[in-house]
């Protein structure tokens, strides 16, 4: 199941080098309200991303400044616990990211990456034939579940 996240980045993706891609590490923090401590707590997020393709790297570059708002998806969560400045810490990694929309205050708006930085588009699967002797199940038809169904002998409602 896919996990995406968005929000507004408060410092520019942190950059590094691993093997022969750059990595984007994307953090992202969540605001919500505790109803236990009746205060707004936060969910910390990362993500990174990583490109070989110089052109991928150069519109991350120019799309994961502060003030960005950047949509990141993952495949699963990884849960990291940390000591921090002011104690204990959690932030849940996006494993897998990918990054989904970005916009950039500062001019340069992209609602999707360019086409050299998405995802191949999957080729939808031909139909095929059943096979013979094959007897489909009766469609439920919209509604239907507000309709009273009969009962079967020996059960009660």
């Amino acid at each position: 199941m896919a996990h995406t996240i968005t929000g507004k980045l408060n410092k520019p993706a942190n950059q590094f080098q691993a093997g022969e891609s750059l990595g984007f590490n994307v953090r992202l923090g969540v605001k919500y309200y505790d109803r236990k401590t009746n205060q707004d707590e936060w969910t910390n997020y990362s993500a990174v991303i990583f490109s070989k393709n110089a052109n991928q790297i150069g519109y991350l570059q120019q799309v994961l400044v502060e003030g960005a708002v950047v949509s990141v998806s993952g495949e699963s969560i990884k849960v990291d616990q940390y000591e921090g400045q002011n104690g204990s810490s959690i932030t849940l990694e996006l494993q897998n990211a990918r990054l989904e929309y970005a916009y950039n205050p500062q001019g340069q708006a992209n609602a999707q990456p360019p086409q050299a930085y998405q995802q191949p588009q999957q080729q939808a699967p031909q139909y095929q034939q059943p096979p013979q002797g094959y007897a489909p199940q009766q469609q439920v038809q919209q509604g239907a579940y507000n309709q009273q169904q009969p009962v079967p002998p020996g059960h009660r409602r």
